[in-house]
């Protein structure tokens, strides 16, 4: 799998993590896949550091209501299995299916409470202060939850198939996966030329009412790829402007304000459904 920079996407980069569906149905399907699935928990370690990181990230990923969550959030830039299942237009349903059957209030009360867990001294701090890449995108997919969630699961009305699905199938025009980046606080690429159709102006929407939380991920890039979308599509196909601000949408703090909440959160290492 390739290594998304945390703060940009390039063509290059989404080509090795979207896969392309292809017409041929996928003779034997594959079972659903897993975050993480090429990682062993030592990878969750940085140089000279102990367990407590690994451990907390293998109770994590072994948690039964986190499992009901199934978090594509956790999958877009970590599975390997997910980017086969890509391949296949009836594989990636399934996931999509899955994915969008689960209880999107109760995963995302979940999956900030673990991104907040994550942050403690006593799990993953230290790797979150070394810039441990593979615990840094735990934690943005952990944050990205909710956001992509609604994201993915829009449906393209002309079709009723997922417009995440119609993305990783357009060849013709792959800016329109770079989309479903924007979530994880990754900039739409410069020089991309999203598709002008209902699925690129309902995902904006999403990520347009999620940016009135400020402290959402996709805030900070929503209104550079707004502009960017109007400059292709019409000045007005997408609101360029940022939502007035909610503050009591705020569910999770930026990374650089996690140094203050590990020092007040009791955090246990292994996650359970009272999360």
């Amino acid at each position: 799998m390739a290594t998304v920079n945390p703060t940009t996407v390039d063509s290059t980069t989404v080509a090795a993590v979207v896969g392309r569906p292809s017409s041929t149905p996928e003779k034997n399907p594959s079972p659903l896949p897993s975050p993480f699935d090429d990682a062993q928990p030592s990878l969750f370690q940085d140089t000279n550091s102990d367990d407590k990181c690994p451990n907390f990230m293998t109770a994590l990923l072994a948690d039964p209501a986190f499992k009901s969550c199934y978090p594509l959030s956790l999958l877009l830039r970590t599975s390997s299995g997910f980017f086969e299942a890509q391949k296949y237009l009836p594989s990636i349903v399934g996931v999509l299916d899955t994915a969008c059957k689960a209880n999107a209030t109760f995963c995302t009360a979940l999956l900030n409470q673990a991104a907040n867990n994550l942050t403690a001294v006593a799990n993953c701090k230290a790797e979150l202060d070394q810039g441990q890449s593979r615990v840094l995108q735990a934690w943005r997919g952990l944050r990205a939850y909710r956001t992509l969630y609604a994201a993915s699961c829009l449906q393209d009305p002309s079709s009723s198939l997922y417009c995440f699905a119609n993305s990783v199938g357009n060849i013709n025009s792959p800016a329109d996966s770079y989309l479903y980046f924007m979530p994880y606080g990754l900039a739409l690429p410069s020089a991309s030329t999203p598709s002008c159709n209902k699925c690129t102006s309902e995902t904006m929407n999403v990520y347009h009412a999620a940016s009135a939380n400020r402290s959402d991920l996709v805030s900070d890039r929503y209104e550079a790829a707004a502009l960017q979308i109007n400059a292709i599509c019409g000045p007005e196909f997408v609101n360029s402007t940022l939502p007035q601000a909610d503050a009591a949408a705020s569910l999770a703090p930026p990374l650089s304000s996690l140094a203050l909440l590990t020092s007040i959160v009791a955090v246990v290492v292994a996650l359970g459904p009272s999360l």
